[in-house]
C-alpha cells in the first residue's frame, strides 16, 4: 500500500514539475504584493491592523492556492483526461487524493513561509509558533485544498474558472479576513461564519498572533468542511461511469 502511494506521489511530481516550482514563485510574488499593497490603503497601521493585513495575507495566500490554483489545474486534468486515467488506476481513490493533497501542500508551503517573513517584516509584529498553530495552518491549507479538488470534480471545465475568481473576489474585497468583522453588518457576518474562509482565519489569528479568541465553533465549521469535500471529491472520483 505504502509503495502505491508513493509511486502516485512520484507521478504528480514528474506530471506537475514545471509547474509547481512557477507555482511557488507566484505564491510569494502574492505574498508580497498583498502585504506592501494593501498596506498603501491605510496610513496608519496599528498593532491590531498590522496582525489583520498579516493574518489576511497568509489565509488569501492560502485560498488561492487551494481553491483557485489548485481547483483550476485539476479541472484542465480533467479536462484532458487524466481524471479518467486517476479512476482506471489499481490503487485506492483514497490513496489517489491523499497523494494529491500532499503534492499541493508541499508547493503551498514556500507561499505560507513568505508571507509569514514578509508580514513580520513588513509590520515588526510578534509571531507565536506553536503546536496548535501548525495544526491550524495545515488544517487550513488543507481544507482549501479539498475544497478545491470538489470544485474540479463537482463543476464542468468551463465552471471552474468562475467559481474559484467568484471566491477569490468575496475573499479578497469582502469578507472579514483583512479587516475586523464588525465593520460589517451581523447578518452578512453570520453568513460569512457559514462558510470555512472567515472561521479558519480567526483560527488562525487567534493561534499564531494571540489575537482573538480561539473559538471551537470556528474549529468544527472547518473541520465540517474539510470531511465534506474530502467525502464529495472521493465519492466523485469512485463514481463509475
Amino acid at each position: 500500500m505504502m509503495n502505491k502511494f508513493l509511486g502516485l506521489v512520484k507521478w504528480s511530481l514528474i506530471r506537475h514539475k514545471y509547474i509547481l516550482p512557477v507555482f511557488s514563485i507566484l505564491q510569494a510574488v502574492l505574498a508580497l504584493a498583498m502585504v506592501y499593497g494593501l498596506s498603501l490603503f491605510m496610513h496608519d497601521i496599528d498593532e491590531i491592523s498590522a496582525v489583520y493585513l498579516a493574518t489576511g495575507t497568509i489565509a488569501i495566500g492560502m485560498i488561492a492556492v487551494g481553491c483557485v490554483l489548485c481547483a483550476q489545474i485539476v479541472g484542465e486534468a480533467k479536462q484532458n483526461g487524466i481524471f479518467n486515467y486517476q479512476r482506471s488506476l489499481p490503487t485506492s481513490r483514497f490513496n489517489i487524493i491523499i497523494a494529491d493533497i500532499f503534492i499541493w501542500g508541499l508547493a503551498a508551503l514556500p507561499g505560507v513561509i513568505v508571507s509569514c517573513i514578509a508580514a513580520l517584516l513588513r509590520f515588526d509584529i510578534e509571531m507565536s509558533i506553536t503546536f496548535s498553530g501548525v495544526i491550524i495552518v495545515l488544517l487550513f491549507l488543507i481544507t482549501m485544498i479539498v475544497i478545491g479538488f470538489s470544485i474540479a470534480y463537482l463543476f464542468k471545465p468551463n465552471m471552474v474558472g468562475m467559481v474559484t475568481q467568484l471566491i477569490m473576489i468575496v475573499s479578497l474585497l469582502f469578507s472579514p479576513i483583512t479587516f475586523p468583522a464588525s465593520r460589517l453588518p451581523d447578518w452578512i457576518v453570520r453568513v460569512y461564519n457559514f462558510f470555512p474562509f472567515v472561521p479558519a482565519t480567526n483560527l488562525l489569528r487567534a493561534s499564531l498572533f494571540d489575537v482573538g479568541s480561539f473559538k471551537f465553533l470556528n474549529l468544527l465549521t472547518v473541520i465540517a468542511w474539510c470531511v465534506a469535500c474530502f467525502a464529495l471529491s472521493l465519492s466523485t472520483l469512485s463514481k463509475k461511469d
